[in-house]
């Protein structure tokens, strides 16, 4: 591995202390809880996918590095009615097998698709990406703007990132993230949660992640050249709560909020939400606001379609 890769998957390593849930849960008592979702099967793999609600558009979710697509329950909840939404597990994670190639967003984008298609779930769709989902959700809009009818990134990745936030590399910025993430496990866990914590807690999982983070650069890459973002309602969510430390006089937080405002951009129809009082995971912190989000795009897409 080149010196500048190392820095880079050290980078990523960093980022994951932003984007990661911190909970793990070793329970062997759980083969037998019943899923309420399905397997769509890929040819090589399948994925598990859990869809609520009939109502056109669907609202599709991709969750952060390593996190729990079961973590967003409560924003399926709060949607099911307004229209039908999927939550997911990415190749690798939860009940989804692994996934062939590298665990780049093109790869998983064509497999997101893949999965509508032999699963027929129907569109057009609303992509909502947290964290690293968000380049899922940025380059399933760009390669696919036929079914694509809307957007919301959640404090989501950008693809300058990684050179934007290098000096995280930095051994200060090192101790300081770690102690920032900090906490307790969750508690008073379903069984069906606890299930899915044991299963994201597996070798399976664990070098899904890394490899997500090995590729992080190239998917960094893979966004930034897809083309361009089709002209949809998109909203873009951001922390208000500040997360990342000034290093050498440079404000990292400032490299990051300025990188949320350059997300507005993508779309004549976007706009931009500070989340006060959130963290990085904003859909724990405040899921009504995500919900409240989505409902506004949802309303603005279906006027488009008319």
């Amino acid at each position: 591995m080149t010196i500048i890769h190392k820095k880079l998957l050290n980078l990523s390593v960093l980022l994951l202390f932003l984007q990661v849930s911190p909970v793990s849960v070793a329970d062997r008592n759980l083969e037998n809880i019943e899923i309420e979702g399905e397997y769509v099967g890929l040819g090589l793999h399948r994925l598990y996918v859990d869809c609520r609600g009939s109502q056109e558009p669907t609202v599709l979710i991709d969750v952060g590095l390593g996190d729990a697509s079961i973590n967003w329950l409560p924003v399926m909840e709060g949607i099911k009615e307004e229209a039908r939404i999927c939550l997911y597990d990415r190749a690798g994670y939860g009940w989804s097998d692994n996934g062939p190639g590298a665990r780049t967003t093109a790869q998983i984008t064509y497999e997101l698709h893949a999965m509508l298609e032999m699963g027929s779930i129907p569109g057009p769709y609303i992509i909502v990406g947290h964290s690293f989902g968000g380049f899922t959700a940025q380059y399933f809009a760009t390669v696919y703007p036929t079914i694509t009818v809307g957007a919301v990134l959640v404090d989501s990745s950008h693809p300058e990132q990684v050179v934007r936030l290098a000096d995280l590399d930095k051994q200060e910025a090192k101790r300081e993230l770690i102690v920032s993430r900090r906490s307790s496990p969750a508690k008073d866990l379903t069984p069906l949660q606890r299930k899915w914590y044991f299963l994201n807690s597996s070798r399976k999982a664990t070098f899904t992640l890394m490899d997500e983070l090995k590729y992080f650069a190239e998917s960094a890459r893979q966004v930034e050249n897809a083309g361009e973002f089709p002209d949809i309602p998109l909203a873009v969510m951001t922390r208000g709560k500040p997360l990342l430390p000034t290093i050498n006089g440079k404000s990292l937080e400032a490299e990051w909020v300025y990188m949320q405002n350059d997300l507005v951009t993508l779309s004549p129809q976007a706009w931009h939400v500070v989340v006060e009082n959130s963290g990085h995971n904003i859909y724990a912190d405040n899921p009504r606001a995500i919900i409240q989000e989505i409902k506004k795009v949802i309303k603005l897409a279906r006027v488009n379609i008319q």
